[in-house]
């Protein structure tokens, strides 16, 4: 027996039923930066415990510089990027009381994985080298509020690549 089964693009309206589809939305970002745009708590994960909610990031290559003057961590929680779109690099140091540049490590980030962090592991708005890059973000729906430690670092860093 066949049977006709409609293809369709989620959308919030048609999707209700089976979960939230979480995107970028057309409201203002939560955070913003000329180098990106973030949404927060996109979805309600509560079945999940522990407070943990979705967010969505958007980074633009523009004409950022390729360097670190700063870096943030969050102390208690993984924070889990998932790339859906765009290729780019992300800076990370293992966690530690402040960042060091030396065991800083650069990571080239796009669709092939994604990437949870460690409590504590300190990291920055990835660079994108494509126009745009896009994460789906997982994390606990106070970080941003209660767990979000950003710190400067001793110099501005102008980066050099090399192979690893």
């Amino acid at each position: 027996m066949e049977v006709k089964i409609p293809l369709l693009k989620p959308t919030k309206d048609n999707f209700k039923e089976f979960g939230e589809v979480v995107e970028k939305l057309e409201e203002p970002a939560a955070t913003a930066s000329e180098y990106h745009d973030y949404w927060h708590d996109l979805a309600d994960l509560s079945s999940m415990g522990d407070e943990p909610t979705l967010g969505y990031l958007k980074v633009y290559r523009k004409d950022r510089p390729l360097e670190l003057d700063r870096m943030e961590r969050h102390v208690n929680t993984v924070e889990v990027f998932i790339p859906i779109n765009g290729t780019g690099i992300f800076f990370l140091c293992p966690p530690m009381e402040k960042p060091d540049i030396n065991r800083v490590k650069a990571f080239l980030v796009d669709r092939s994985c994604a990437l949870s962090l460690h409590p504590g592991t300190w990291h920055w708005l990835p660079f994108s080298l494509t126009e745009e890059m896009d994460f789906i973000l997982v994390l606990r729906k106070t970080t941003v509020e209660r767990d979000i430690e950003i710190v400067s670092l001793d110099d501005v860093y102008k980066i050099n690549l090399v192979r690893g």
